[in-house]
Order: C-alpha cells, then structure tokens, then sequence
C-alpha cells in the first residue's frame, strides 16, 4: 500500500525552458506520455461529390469523415472544415490533424454532416510521413527555443480506443507562474519556413483544434490566439488558459518537482513544486503548485462523447495560518475544463455537466473547504458550508471549542469518546454529485494538533500512526499560534 516518488532538482539559476523539461521528466517516470504518432494530415488535394444546398452560408467546423481509405485508431480521426457560400462548398481545411495517414489517402463525408445534399470525398495530403511527433518520453509537442514563455503539451491516453479518449494538456510558464489548459486535440506541425502553416490548408502550427466552444474557446481554432508561442502567453491566457498557479518564487533557490504516485491506482499522483533550500518557518513559504492531474475513467460519462481534462489543486489559498481567532482549512479546488478569458464554456469538457451559468459564461471551478476541528472558530469566520471532519479531544488545554472541559464541574468527556481518524476515501471534488473519482486510500488528510506553538511541518516530514503505517506530508496548513493545529495531506509511505 507505499506510494511510490519521484524528485527532479534543478540548480540554482535554472532557466523557465528547465522546467518544462523537469515537467516532461516527471510525466515519463509516470508513463503518462502516449508515444509517437507519423502521418498526420496537413492539407487538401481535393473535394468532390458534394452538391449546393439552398444558398446557405453556412460552415461547419469540425466534420469526421464516415469511412475512409485507412483504417487508424478512433480517437486519431482527422476532421475537416467545410464552409459553404450562397449554398456551394468553397472551401475545405484541416482541423483535427489525427494521424496514420499517406499522402492521397481519401475520406468521405456524409452529406448530412455538411449542410445536407450528397456525400463528399476528400483528398489529403500530409506531412510526409517521416516527421514523429512526441515520444513515451518526451511531450508531444514543446517550445523551448525561447526563455520568455516556454510551453509543452503532453498527450495523455486516458480511455484509448475512445473517440475523445486522449486529452492534451498544455503547461506554458510566464515568471513564476505557470498556466495550464486542457483540450481534445492538438496540432504539432510546425513549417521550417514560419510560424504558421498555409492558413488555407490547416490552419496555424502547434495550436489547439476542435470544434468551436466545444473543445476551445473564444475565436475557435481558426486564429492566431489558439497557437502556443514561446515567447509570448498572450494567447493562452486570453484564449483556453483554464488555471494558472504559482509554481517558484524565483529561481534564486533550488526547484524540486516531486511525484507522490498511489500503488492502488497508478493512475492517480499528485505533483509538488518547491524549493527545498530556502528559509521557511511553514509549509506555505517554500511549497508551491501542488495539483492532481485527472487520469481515471468511470461510468458517468462517455469517452466518446466527453474528454477528461480538469485538474485538483490542493490547498490552493490557505485561511486561518495567522491568528487565534482563525481555524485553518484545506481547500481542495477543482477546475471545470477549459474556458476563455471571457469565460466563455468549453462543452465537451466531461467536468462541463457539472457546471451553471449562461451560454456566454460559466462557473470556472468548484471548492472543497475542510475546516480544522483541532480550533475553534470564532468571530466571524465560522462558515456553516465547510466540510468538517469528526474529532473529539477531552484535553483540557487543547479544546477550546467550549465549555465541555472543566473537570470540577464534571463536564469533561470520557478518554473512550476521543477519536481523530485518519481520513481515507477523499472525494476528487466533494461539491459534485455523483462523484466521479476518489482518491485512493494511500492518500488521505490527517488533523492534527501538537502543543508546542510554532512548529515548522514541511513537505516530506513524516507522521507515524503506528510502525506499519507511516504518512509522508505532500501538502497542509496549520495554525502556529499558542498550540500548532491543523490539516495535512499526506500519501502514506510505509505498510
């Protein structure tokens, strides 16, 4: 039941581009990396067969094709835009690049899927077949040639064989901050002679494809803002950048990226930044991102109608660390999928179906609050909706929640009612019914109170339940003040 870990240590002075490699690093110790694929589709010869409809000026964005000449996995499908004018189609484009294709290979599209009226044949052609893209230990895509905004994207095979299976995950960095974003499909091909290939045939290099608001946002795949560029994150963040997270201080000190991964469910880690050399009297002063990429399936939904492409962050922002009249609590924060800067929906995003608003913007993410009971809660900062874990302590000097502990008047409890349970079964996201995933059993939080005020708990200190259970710390928050009291999560690393 021992996790497994992994750490990557950059040296002191370590360029932004180091780390979208410590990332790439991290993923293939993971085995998250879905391989290399060839043959994607960068162009049309030709398009025959269709016939007008009406004097429609219709277009359609993303079309799969019905049959084909070759046979190639499901969720590598190319997909074409169609445009219609006064009811003719006058134009045909490369969207989803899919892959497995030759040069000449030929595709029908049912005309149903085009406005109506006949079926229509396509002809591609590709990027010669001999170009691989990414690896099972490299990204799929990365821009490193800079040290402005360098990016990566990984492709993640979370349901093969699934339509929607594969989710791409893009990390750009900007200083200290690193943003992320998440979509079905992602176009790789770069033209040696500029940014962007013929926008008459694909669209632009290394960009995010799909329909769109359905698998992007904003101006859909058709524009310049749906392309990485590593020297600028303008257009991640004006355009699908679903989170952002502050992942250093600044590359003064050491950066350690570590990979706490179940041996329950492989699928499930939780990644860590932090800078292991720097002065810190708390956790919070030196430990930085710390996020659960989602890597499960399950039966609420369908991979092939919906990609999985959220994250958990854990304890994100952090109440009630200073101050006695504050309990500290641990959010869990998850994202629901993609949206633009103007929070424009991203529909086919799994975690969508969980998500209110109207149809130009929707609610970003949802949080977990699990309120310390090792404190009280007074003044004004007792909210009744936090999560609230069992805990009973007889302890004169530690409970202060009420009058339960005076022992002359014979209101103490009983030693046999103490009970602080180490917390297993943790919900993905509590806020959303059903639930989709739960973090497996070796991870969990544990409530705590030491005391001795001002105890400097850091990530990989150790809590021992017994000799054949022990808990490493990933990730907490605690109050420092008179006693040291709070929650941590931990990934258990013994038994």
């Amino acid at each position: 039941m021992a996790i497994t870990t992994y750490r990557n240590t950059l040296s002191t002075g370590y360029a932004s581009t180091a780390v979208i490699l410590q990332l790439e690093s991290a993923f293939d110790w993971l085995g998250w990396h879905g391989g290399t694929v060839s043959g994607i589709c960068t162009g049309v010869t030709s398009y025959s067969g269709w016939s007008a409809v009406g004097s429609s000026g219709t277009d359609f964005y993303d079309v799969r094709p019905k049959t084909s000449t070759r046979t190639v996995g499901i969720g590598s499908t190319v997909s074409f835009a169609v445009y219609r004018n006064v009811g003719d189609v006058s134009q045909v484009e490369i969207n989803r690049g899919g892959a497995g294709y030759q040069d000449g290979d030929s595709f029908t599209v049912a005309g149903e899927d085009i406005g109506g009226g006949n079926d229509m044949t396509i002809v591609i052609k590709t990027d010669g077949g001999s170009i691989s893209y990414g690896s099972t230990n490299t990204f799929y895509d990365k821009g490193i040639d800079s040290n402005t905004s360098p990016w990566g994207v990984m492709r993640l095979e979370v349901a093969p064989n699934k339509i929607y299976g594969d989710t791409y995950w893009g990390f750009q960095l900007s200083g200290n901050t690193m943003y992320m974003t998440s979509g079905s499909s992602f176009f790789p091909v770069e033209n040696p002679g500029g940014n962007n290939l013929s926008f008459s045939q694909s669209f632009y290099a290394n960009s995010w494809r799909g329909n769109y608001k359905m698998d992007v946002g904003y101006e859909g795949p058709f524009y310049t803002s749906a392309q990485f560029s590593d020297t600028s994150t303008n257009n991640l963040r004006n355009y699908d950048e679903f989170t952002d997270m502050t992942f250093q201080s600044s590359n003064s000190f050491k950066l350690d990226l570590s990979v706490f991964r179940s041996s329950l469910d492989p699928n499930f880690a939780v990644l860590s930044f932090r800078h292991p050399e720097k002065s810190a009297t708390k956790l919070r002063d030196n430990t930085y991102a710390t996020f659960i990429i989602h890597n499960y399936t399950n039966d609420i939904w369908d991979n092939d109608d919906v990609f999985l492409g959220s994250i958990t962050q854990i304890a994100k922002s952090v109440g009630g660390e200073t101050g006695s009249n504050y309990a500290p609590r641990m959010e869990f924060s998850t994202t629901l999928g993609t949206k633009d800067y103007q929070d424009a929906p991203v529909g086919r995003s799994a975690f969508h179906g969980y998500a209110q608003g109207t149809q130009y913007s929707v609610d970003g993410e949802v949080s977990d609050y699990y309120t310390s009971m090792t404190m009280d809660s007074s003044h004004n900062y007792n909210p009744t909706y936090y999560n609230r874990i069992y805990y009973r302590n007889n302890d004169v000097d530690a409970n202060e929640r009420s009058d339960f502990n005076q022992v002359d008047t014979g209101r103490k409890m009983p030693d046999s009612a103490n009970y602080n349970a180490v917390i297993k079964g943790i919900p993905i996201s509590g806020k959303v019914m059903p639930v989709p995933y739960y973090m497996p059993d070796d991870f969990v939080m544990i409530q705590f109170d030491y005391a001795a005020p001002d105890q400097n708990i850091q990530q990989w200190d150790t809590i021992e339940v017994s000799g054949s259970e022990i808990y490493t710390v990933i990730n907490g928050v605690y109050n420092q003040t008179t006693r040291t009291r709070g929650i941590l999560f931990c990934a258990r690393t013994t038994g």
